[in-house]
């Protein structure tokens, strides 16, 4: 049977402190590198790869596809594959050339299907959050808007519209 080899992830508090880690040659080239306080995942080398579309100090992926970033690229597949997981993982948007080397939702484990949405089931929260926020309105309406359920009910859909954002801005 053959195995995957474990991806090592390394989190930050900050940008700078990953890229002080990378130059100093303190991480595993290639590893996964997490900085959730400014939306960033990005592959350990000197210089830091960025893997989401927010790269702060990292060096972009230039390439427009699989074989170009490859080619341009000193890491894998596996790679990148495993700092695109990740960026998924954590609901960082990822440019759409990476994309391209997410693990498909078949290949995962039940573990990790638990985690990734597919486009139907974004699609079904979506229209129940358009559904519910009709609904309030409507009830909002007959209420009228000095009423005590007005301030519930309006917060009620600001959330439920902020909600849909988040869904339909996610990659899938």
């Amino acid at each position: 049977m053959k195995g995957r080899i474990m991806e090592i992830v390394y989190h930050f508090d900050t940008t700078s402190e990953a890229l002080r880690a990378c130059e100093n040659g303190e991480l595993v080239t290639g590893s996964v590198v997490v900085v959730a306080t400014d939306c960033i995942i990005g592959l350990a080398s000197n210089p830091p790869r960025a893997i989401t579309a927010r790269t702060g100090p990292f060096k972009p992926f230039f390439g427009n596809s699989r074989s170009a970033i490859l080619t341009e690229s000193q890491h894998g597949a596996e790679q990148i594959r495993a700092g695109v997981d990740e960026a998924y993982r954590q609901g960082f948007p990822v440019p759409e050339a990476l994309a391209d080397f997410a693990t498909l939702r078949s290949e995962m484990s039940a573990c990790a299907r638990e985690y990734r949405l597919t486009s139907d089931e974004v699609l079904a929260l979506v229209e129940a959050c358009e559904a519910r926020s009709t609904e309030f309105w409507n009830t909002l309406g007959q209420a009228g808007a000095d009423s005590i359920a007005a301030r519930i009910l309006q917060a009620s859909i600001d959330n439920l519209s902020a909600a849909r954002r988040k869904l339909l801005d996610r990659p899938l």
